[in-house]
C-alpha cells in the first residue's frame, strides 16, 4: 500500500512484530513491534537494511526523503552502512534556490525574478532550513501570523503557491522524495469579490486630468488600458510591429502573457487615436512605451498616481483599468465569452466574476416564472 499519516496512524500493535511496505518508494517500509513502536526502515539490498527513525518523531515526507538518499547512494554504488565520509549537510531552500531554481525560474517563468524574490521576502525564516525539514505545519504557522497582520487570504496564498512551485521543482529534480505541500496549503477564497471600476463622475474627472496631464506617454498608456483591457505587463512589452494602426488591431504574444497563449486585441476609435497621437511624438520602432535610455519601461507608479490625485480618484489601482474594460463591456450586454476572449482569460470561471454587472438575464429567467404556482 502507499503509506499515508493517516494509514501509520490506524496501524495497531500485534503480538508479533509486522511490516508494511511502501508502494511509492521499492524498499521503504514502517515496522511496527508489539509495543506499539513504529519504525521508518530503508531496504537498500537484499539483506542490506537501515533504520531511519521513529515514526513519532519524523514525518512521513522526511522519512521518504532520507530512503530517497540511501537508495541514490546504493544505486551508485556506495553501502551506505559502511560509508565513513562525513554526511554532507542537507540542502537549505536557500541553497537550492542559488544552485538550480533561481536560474530555472528566471528562463521558464514570465515573471522569474519577481517570483523567486516572493519566495525569499516572505520565506526568509526558512531560507537557511534543510528542505526536508520543511512541513506543512510551518507553512501553516506562517499562513496564522500573516492573517493576524490583517493580509488578504488571496494575497497569502499567492505566497504559497509561490513556494509551492519551487518545492515542487526540488521533488522533480530529486532534492527531495516529495514536496511537503503536494495538495497543500491554498485556501479557498471569494474570487467574486468587488469589482472595482469608474462610474461616470470619475471617468470625467480622469478625462479632465488626463487632457492636462504632461504626460503624452502616459495619455496613451491609460486610454489603452481602459480600452483594450490589456495588462501592464502586456502594455509595457508592447512593440509598434505588433501593432497594426490599418486594421486597428494590436497582437499581444504568449511570453507576455499571464496564461502564455497569444491573443489578437482590436482598436477602437479612442485607443486608435490615442496611439496615432503618441506614435508622432515618439521612434515609431521598437518598444511602444520604452524608458528613456530606450530600455523596457518599468513602472509608472508616481506619474499614475498623480493623474489619480489630480483626478480625485481613489482606492483604484492599475490594474482596475482592467477590471473597468471588462465590467464596462458586460454592463454594456456583451456577452461573457466575447468578454473571456477580449480579456485573455484562461477559462469562463474568471470572466463570471463580472456576471453580476449583467443582471437582466437573470431577471428574465424568474420573469418566466410569472403565472405558475
Amino acid at each position: 500500500m502507499s503509506l499515508t499519516q493517516q494509514i501509520i496512524a490506524k496501524l495497531s500493535a500485534q503480538d508479533k512484530p509486522y511490516e508494511v511496505r511502501d508502494d511509492r518508494i521499492k524498499g521503504f517500509l514502517l515496522r511496527i513491534q508489539p509495543t506499539g513502536k513504529k519504525t521508518f526502515i530503508v531496504e537498500f539490498a537484499r539483506g542490506k537494511r537501515i533504520t531511519i527513525g521513529d515514526a513519532a518523531i519524523l514525518t512521513l515526507t522526511q522519512a521518504r526523503n532520507t530512503a530517497i538518499e540511501v537508495l541514490g547512494k546504493a544505486a551508485q554504488g556506495i553501502d551506505p552502512r559502511e560509508e565513513r565520509r562525513p554526511k554532507s549537510e542537507p540542502m537549505t531552500l536557500r541553497q537550492f534556490i542559488d544552485s538550480q531554481y533561481r536560474a530555472w525560474a528566471e528562463s521558464n517563468h514570465k515573471s522569474g525574478d519577481a517570483h523567486v524574490k516572493r519566495i525569499e521576502a516572505c520565506f526568509r525564516d526558512l531560507l537557511d532550513r534543510p528542505l526536508i525539514e520543511i512541513t506543512p505545519w510551518l507553512i501553516e504557522k506562517y499562513r496564522m501570523t500573516r492573517r493576524k497582520e490583517g493580509i488578504a487570504h488571496s494575497t497569502i496564498n499567492r505566497d504559497v503557491i509561490a513556494l509551492k512551485a519551487c518545492l515542487t521543482r526540488a521533488a522533480e529534480w530529486g532534492e527531495i522524495a516529495e514536496s511537503p505541500l503536494k495538495g497543500k496549503g491554498i485556501v479557498p477564497t471569494d474570487t467574486k469579490g468587488v469589482v472595482r471600476y469608474l462610474d461616470r463622475d470619475e471617468e470625467m474627472r480622469l478625462a479632465g486630468a488626463l487632457e492636462t496631464c504632461p504626460h503624452v506617454y502616459l495619455k496613451c498608456m491609460v486610454v489603452l488600458s481602459l480600452h483594450t483591457g490589456i495588462r501592464r505587463g502586456e502594455l509595457l512589452s508592447l512593440q509598434w510591429s505588433d501593432i497594426d494602426l490599418g486594421r486597428q488591431s494590436m497582437v499581444i504574444h504568449g511570453p507576455n502573457t499571464k496564461n502564455r497563449t497569444t491573443r489578437h486585441a482590436p482598436l477602437n476609435a479612442t485607443a486608435l487615436a490615442a496611439l496615432q497621437t503618441w506614435k508622432g511624438d515618439t521612434d515609431p520602432t521598437g518598444l511602444v512605451f520604452p524608458a528613456r535610455d530606450g530600455s523596457r519601461l518599468d513602472n509608472v507608479r508616481k506619474s499614475f498616481a498623480t493623474l489619480l490625485q489630480n483626478a480625485n480618484i481613489t482606492e483604484f489601482r492599475w490594474h482596475d483599468m482592467r477590471h473597468h474594460f471588462a465590467s464596462k463591456l458586460v454592463m454594456s450586454g456583451v456577452d461573457l465569452n466575447t468578454v473571456r476572449e477580449l480579456m485573455g482569460h484562461a477559462n469562463i470561471a474568471m470572466t463570471l466574476r463580472y456576471a453580476h454587472l449583467a443582471p437582466e438575464h437573470k431577471a428574465a429567467a424568474v420573469e418566466k416564472l410569472v403565472g405558475a404556482l
